[in-house]
């Protein structure tokens, strides 16, 4: 019958290859089709081939640029991190290298823990200045982390040094010598105590900055 025909006729026949519905390919979809092997020569064509190849190209491309910008991201964070380090100049730091003279001011022997600091420059950064018992040197700190600035060199300092200013420099950590003491002319009670600590910081008077 006609009607039987037309029924066998919209059927699949046996051996006949289905069409395939094209379909946009992402690049994590190519990926996983080039990795699991989906896909074989009998269900797409050369032409998609070339497609899930290209697009697997195209995401490893853009995995490659991401981890370069990654790369410049953590160089970038840790330059600025760097920058903040105990060496950075941070307002109120007194450091020699990594090491915060403060705290050494305020533990069991800081005579001691003075005379193991790194061989480098102390730098102070806007430190607060405690007492000026004479015109070439003053105490910075507080009454309880206190250490002297020495002031060194042809001339005086153009800075007229009050206490509660704050003041920046880069001098240099070193023993009391022999008479240093006596020669400042100090309140007896600063003089012992600048005995006792047995270092003091030598400053270059042209060095000395206000702030």
């Amino acid at each position: 019958m006609r009607t039987s025909t037309l029924l066998r006729s919209s059927a699949v026949r046996p051996g006949r290859r289905s069409r395939l519905v094209s379909v946009p390919v992402t690049g994590a979809a190519a990926l996983a089709l080039v990795l699991t092997g989906c896909g074989s020569d009998d269900e797409v064509g050369v032409g998609d081939t070339d497609v899930v190849e290209e697009d697997a190209n195209l995401l490893e491309e853009e995995t490659e640029m991401s981890e370069s910008e990654m790369s410049e991201t953590e160089m970038t964070e840790g330059d600025a991190a760097d920058s903040t380090g105990a060496g950075a100049a941070v307002p109120g730091s007194f450091v020699a290298g990594d090491v915060a003279i403060p705290q050494l001011l305020t533990g069991a022997d800081p005579q001691a823990a003075l005379a193991e600091l790194p061989d480098e420059p102390a730098v102070a950064t806007q430190v607060p200045v405690f007492a000026v018992p004479t015109g070439e040197g003053f105490w910075i700190g507080t009454e309880t982390a206190k250490i002297w600035v020495q002031l060194v060199g042809q001339g005086e300092s153009p800075m007229d040094v009050n206490p509660g200013d704050r003041v920046s420099f880069t001098g240099e950590v070193v023993p009391n010598g022999d008479g240093f003491v006596e020669g400042l002319s100090l309140p007896a009670d600063q003089a012992t105590a600048l005995t006792e600590l047995g270092y003091h910081v030598e400053v270059p008077a042209g060095e000395l900055t206000m702030g």
